[in-house]
Order: C-alpha cells, then structure tokens, then sequence
C-alpha cells in the first residue's frame, strides 16, 4: 500500500538574529494518507496548511521528521523525483502553450514522444468537459476552463499522489461547485489519491473521505466529516465546524450546570469537578410547549431523554425549516425542526427542550 505517512514534522518561519521563537512553527505533525483516499486539510489562513503542503510536495525543507510515501523515506528527494502532482490556487498554465501542449507537458518531460502525449492529453481534456478546446490558449478560457486544464495537466502523468491547494477560491460560487463535482467524479473514477487544503468546511465536507482539523501549526482532530462534526474533541473544532449551543459551564458527579440550568448527563458520578463546554447540536433538540409534551412522548421514552425548561424568543422558516430560540435560564438554545416536527408556538411561550444526551457532546476545558 502506498500510504502517505508524516512523521513529527516540523517548520519554522520568521525566527531572526535575537527573537526567542519563530513567528509561526508548524509544530511536530503526525498524519497518515491512505492509499486511493480523498483527504483534506481543514482550517482558518495563517494555520499552517500550505505550510504543510508544500513540505510533502517538497518545496519546502522541513526542519524535523521524515516522510514516507509507501516504503520509502522522500523527506529530502527533490520535488521532481516524487511523482506527485499539484495544483494551485491560480492555474499557472503556460501562456504561449495550446491548451493540449500544456496538458501533455508532464508526459513531454517524462519523455513521452508527441504522437503518443497528444492523444492522451485530448482524452483527459475530454474528462475534465473540455473536450474540443486543444487548440485554445489559455487567455482564450475562463477562470474555470483554466482550472479544469490545470486540473487535467495534474492527473494526465497518473500522479502517485495529487497535491490541491484551495484550487477553487478564486472561483464564482456556481464555478466552484461545478469543480468540486468534477474533482469528485475524477477521484472516483480514477482512483487518485487526494490530499487538498481549504478554510471552507462545507467543501471538505462534500469532497474527503477523512480530514485533519488545523490550528496554530497543529492538527487537532482527525477523522471522517461526520465524526468530526458529530464528536468534535476540542472546542476549537467545535467552534470551526460551525457548532452552535456551545454552552459554557461544570460537569459535577454526572450533571451539567451552567447559569440557570442544571442537567443529568451520564449516569455514571463523576467525584472531579470539570470546566469546559456543553455541545448541543441544534438538529438534534426538539422544541415543544409544555402542554404539548405527549407529542414527542413515544420518541423520547427511554431513559437517555433529558429536558430543558426555557422560553420561546424567536421562531422564523427559513429553507424548509423552522428556526427557534429558546431562553434557558441565561443561555439562549438555538433548534432546529423540519416541519410537522415542531408544535408552533408564540413569543413568550414556555417551552420544553428534549435531547438524547447520546447526541450531547461535553468538551472539558483542560484534558
């Protein structure tokens, strides 16, 4: 299996003559990239994605760790010998090229001869949607043609592994979600192995098997999207990953407190006091007036249901659902509830919260 393995990899940035640290340190890095898997890097600018990329891609020296690509050690092989292909936020095609001389380029520099590049470059123009287009230069093309090109420069040379970097944040929203089908569609069809950076955790979301969380140079979580934002580890992730309810407060021998409530989460007494955040996922509550109740009765009949008491803030519909706040003691618990789930109700009435603390997450402060 030709895995992608990093080992404690380390780089460091900005340190001059007299500064006790570096401006920014990729700080030691473990990950692993399974062989044909689409795998993202997900964080805010600054997190050291790039800086990580590049490392792997070997622009970049690193100062610490080694990586592997199956059995071999490529941490110091120059970029050109590891066989991977990359593509950039811009699409840096050759302007004096056609268009298919600028996909055949990698096979010309592999040595390929013109009357066997050039057919196989029109096959992967014709992959990519751009079937027709060989004889363009790239002025000739929009922002997403030229990417499409870059796209299917990348992939023509069969790269052991395709490195992506944010390719699609230039892009109009209706092109980006054009390039995201299309990356999808050439992952499963030919098998690559994907390793691709962004900030936008709805396109890590639709396109990776698995994804690493970054922040401040280190990774924090790894695991599938859903994992991820059903089970996050730290709030920093919860935070990143759009969380709301995020609600602040101790969990003391098995209960949960937080101003103005008070909530039996696990069975089991826990005598350590902690600190830290309860994560109430909002699809995951159901909002019903207190003379309502027996509605949800027969869903919530086990002994894994808890309640809340609070008060109705705010309802709107928006995009097939229904939209609520609730004031739960100082603490306002936004839910959401497609319809025929929730029991309309008025500002100002009571109302009840029901949860299935299976689908509560407490994140202490300090681990």
């Amino acid at each position: 299996m030709s895995n992608l393995q990093i080992i404690n990899i380390e780089k460091h940035y900005g340190k001059t003559k007299g500064d006790a640290l570096p401006l920014f340190s990729l700080k030691p890095v473990r990950l692993t990239v399974k062989e044909g898997e689409f795998f993202a890097l997900l964080g805010p600018s600054g997190c050291g994605k790039t800086t990580l990329l590049k490392v792997i891609a070997g622009l970049l020296p690193p100062e610490k760790g080694e990586i592997l690509f199956g059995s071999q050690t490529i941490t110091s092989l120059p970029a050109e010998k590891r066989g991977f292909g990359m593509i950039f936020q811009q699409s840096l095609l050759f302007p004096h090229m056609s268009v298919e001389d600028n996909v055949a380029f990698g096979l010309k520099m592999q040595g390929i001869n013109r009357r066997e590049r050039l057919p196989q470059a029109r096959k992967m123009l014709s992959a990519v949607g751009l079937e027709g287009y060989g004889s363009r230069h790239p002025m000739e093309l929009s922002g997403g043609q030229q990417q499409r090109v870059s796209l299917a420069r990348a992939i023509v040379s069969k790269p052991k592994l395709l490195l992506m970097d944010e390719p699609f944040s230039a892009l109009d929203p209706s092109l980006r979600d054009e390039m995201r089908e299309l990356v999808k569609r050439i992952h499963q069809q030919y098998k690559i192995t994907i390793l691709f950076v962004t900030h936008d955790r709805e396109e890590a979301f639709l396109l990776a098997d698995r994804m690493a969380v970054m922040k401040n140079g280190s990774i924090l979580q790894v695991g599938t999207p859903q994992e991820i934002y059903e089970d996050p580890n730290d709030i920093e992730v919860a935070l990143f990953m759009g969380a709301k309810n995020i609600i602040e407060g101790e969990l003391n021998k098995g209960y949960f407190s937080a101003l103005g409530f008070h909530v039996k989460l696990y069975k089991e007494d826990t005598i350590e006091k902690k600190q830290g955040w309860l994560v109430l996922r909002p699809e995951s509550l159901y909002a019903v007036t207190r003379d309502a109740l027996s509605y949800k009765e027969d869903k919530f009949s086990d002994t894994n249901v808890r309640t809340l008491q609070g008060t109705l803030t705010e309802m709107s519909f928006r995009q097939g659902f229904y939209h609520m706040k609730v004031k739960v003691g100082s603490t306002i618990i936004d839910v959401l509830e497609k319809p025929g789930g929730a029991s309309l109700s008025n500002h100002g009435d009571a109302i009840t919260i029901l949860f299935d603390i299976r689908q509560a997450r407490f994140i202490p402060q300090y681990r």
